[in-house]
């Protein structure tokens, strides 16, 4: 048991990976360390142990007869701790209900909505979590997620929660003297803020597709200040850094509030469709569809333009 105990973990996968790709440097790139942390953690197994495991061929290296032979109970046991971790996670997650969604739309809309769901949670507690890819929501745990994307996945289910607008929008003071201008005309010329592609989220609009919507053209469009968040991107363009284009739903506070202006209404906004997406089978299905349905009830008054 005292072995047991002192399991060296990190030796044996770098043991496993070695044998997998028969080169320290591919078992490094697949562990994602140096090379040269691969080689000390197999020669610490070597000298724990008191056996030769790996030996030179070549450009790479190939395993003992001993190392081959304990492989396959390496592998099994490895096999082993996965099924258990995944136990954990369930049991973990049994008294709860998982939905992921981008943290911008988490924070501005769904949070303050959670209450509308609670007849359709049961006594499940609500847990969430930022976007995942749609085709790891089993293997993440994830009972619900809210995305772009649409999956074409056959055990997993959707439906359309609601259209939003995508637009430009800066702060009033950026564009105070320039009153004279269009809006199009602006953005020839203004700063322009980026918003990275989050999981999942690949199909949202970018500064390149709007202008191109529009028919103009701009030189450096790809340039500019870029954030992991709407959130903090808005924040940016309320001060002064520049113009973003953003959905007008997450905006739509600072829209509201006017600290930001819709900039460039006289070309048709670009449109994106937010998604409900969640597996077919299980023992929430039932559950995550209740749910889907309340929140695309949710409010449909968060869909209105905002007035200028």
């Amino acid at each position: 048991m005292t072995f047991l105990r002192d399991l060296p973990l990190s030796a044996l996968r770098a043991l496993a990976a070695a044998a997998r790709t028969g080169s320290l440097t591919r078992a490094a790139e697949e562990l994602g360390v140096t090379p040269g942390a691969v080689g000390h953690q197999l020669r610490q197994l070597e000298d724990r142990l008191g056996v030769k495991l790996v030996r030179r061929e070549g450009n790479g290296i190939a395993l003992t007869r001993i190392a081959e032979a304990a492989l396959p109970d390496i592998d099994r046991g490895f096999d082993a701790l996965a099924s258990g971790l995944r136990r954990l996670r369930f049991e973990r997650r049994a008294d709860t209900f998982t939905i992921a969604a981008d943290p911008s739309f988490s924070s501005l809309w769904l949070a303050p909505r959670l209450d509308r769901v609670r007849p359709a949670l049961g006594k499940l507690d609500v847990r969430i979590v930022v976007s995942i890819a749609l085709d790891s929501m089993l293997d993440e745990g994830v009972d619900l997620a809210i995305s772009y994307r649409n999956s074409s996945a056959r055990h997993l289910a959707s439906a359309d929660l609601f259209i939003e607008r995508v637009i430009p929008a800066c702060a009033p003071a950026l564009i105070r003297n320039r009153a004279d201008q269009d809006g199009a005309g602006l953005l020839d010329r203004l700063p322009l803020l980026h918003i990275d592609q989050t999981m999942g989220d690949d199909v949202y609009p970018t500064w390149a597709n709007w202008f191109a919507a529009a028919g103009r053209r701009r030189k450096n469009i790809d340039h500019g200040p870029r954030f992991p968040l709407t959130v903090l991107a808005a924040q940016a363009a309320i001060s002064g850094m520049g113009a973003l284009l953003a959905s007008e739903l997450v905006l739509r506070e600072h829209l509201g509030s006017g600290q930001l202006v819709e900039i460039a209404r006289e070309i048709p906004a670009l449109t994106i469709k937010r998604r409900l997406v969640w597996p077919m089978d299980g023992p929430k299905a039932r559950r995550a569809s209740a749910v889907a349905a309340a929140l695309a009830n949710a409010d449909a008054d968060s869909l209105r333009p905002i007035e200028s």
